[in-house]
């Protein structure tokens, strides 16, 4: 895909990130790749479309998480390594 990029969002809670999710895909074109719970409460997803569209998911769902959760943390990442594209793909690679 070219400008392809892969976006995280991660807050406290299913709640906002569902809330997140809903949001950027009916705003968006962006494929919403995982969802994953990293421990301490902390839920992420990840999500990946050309450069624009991640960016705009991105900022979308962090406003929308926001309104319900304290903690949000966010990035974007244009044209990714291998390893962040597979972060991307799988986020349980992490680990916990």
């Amino acid at each position: 895909m070219r400008n392809m990029a892969v976006g995280f969002l991660e807050a406290e809670g299913f709640t906002p990130i569902f809330d997140a999710v809903d949001a950027m895909v009916k705003a968006t074109e962006v494929e919403v790749t995982k969802v994953v719970r990293l421990g301490g409460g902390i839920v992420a997803v990840a999500v990946r479309g050309d450069l624009a569209t991640v960016e705009e998911a991105v900022d979308i769902g962090e406003e929308t998480a926001r309104a319900k959760s304290r903690s949000v943390r966010s990035i974007v990442f244009a044209s990714p390594c291998d390893a962040v594209s597979a972060l991307a793909a799988d986020p349980q690679l992490v680990g916990n």
